[in-house]
């Protein structure tokens, strides 16, 4: 019975052989190991399994599929009469006629594997939205003047009233220059925010997002101010501010 152990992902135990597909392509190619004796649908229907379970990292996809590949590959290229053969066995039947095809077997259901991979890839590419944020920022009430100052009350009480929402981020591949775009969309919609209300996915993306602040404060699209040491830290968007006094 093939299996792949809980500890490494890319082991693989049968009959006569325990190790990573690297390692039973070597033991192919020196013929220590027969080409009957891998058990290719077995390998590739647990690697299947595993992704439709979604316990392979995409990077352990990246690394797995393409050494199956060649596993099936180079047992059916092994598998395959050299042409001097044929030629001296004539149109006999050829004993190894089913090895081989379960190789193109093996193959087919990767190649479902693959389509199976991609489908879910494109359909987590699209942008994710967060949830909203109550801030529960004060309001301050300023006194009309005439038509035009109730036209600017009305415009700052819907911005007050609206639902806010925390802009789209994509959760594939953050850049430095994507996280400060994230962030300035963030204080485009917010003005004032804590660095830690930004979702992230895990402790690098928010490292990227720390050092984008840290531009953004370079030149002068943020400020920011923490209480003390290890609290949270409040980040105001300048930009904007700017751009209404001007």
């Amino acid at each position: 019975m093939t299996s792949l152990t809980a500890a490494n992902p890319f082991l693989f135990t049968f009959p006569n052989f325990s190790g990573t597909l690297s390692e039973l392509a070597a033991e192919l190619r020196s013929e220590r190991l027969e080409p009957g004796e891998v058990p290719l649908l077995l390998l590739t229907r647990e690697v299947l399994a595993r992704a439709a379970a979604q316990q392979l990292r995409p990077e352990e996809h990246a690394e797995t599929l393409p050494l199956l590949a060649g596993v099936i590959a180079l047992k059916a290229r092994l598998l395959l009469p050299k042409p001097e053969a044929l030629a001296a066995e004539g149109a006999g039947e050829w004993d190894e006629l089913e090895e081989v095809l379960e190789s193109v077997e093996a193959l087919a259901e990767l190649d479902a594997l693959v389509s199976f991979l991609s489908q879910r890839r494109s359909e987590r590419a699209g942008l994710i939205a967060a949830r909203p944020l109550d801030l529960q920022l004060p309001r301050k009430v300023r006194p009309a003047a005439g038509s035009a100052g109730l036209a600017k009350l009305v415009k700052a009480a819907q911005s007050t009233v609206r639902e806010v929402q925390v802009p789209l981020l994509s959760r594939e591949r953050l850049t430095l220059a994507g996280a400060l775009r994230a962030l300035s969309a963030f204080g485009t919609r917010l003005r004032t925010f804590t660095f830690f209300s930004v979702p992230v996915k895990d402790w690098g993306e928010r490292a990227t997002y720390f050092l984008a602040l840290l531009e953004g404060v370079k030149d002068g699209t943020f400020s920011v101010q923490q209480a003390e040491p290890f609290a949270d830290i409040e980040v105001r968007h300048l930009r904007e501010e700017l751009e209404e006094v001007s």
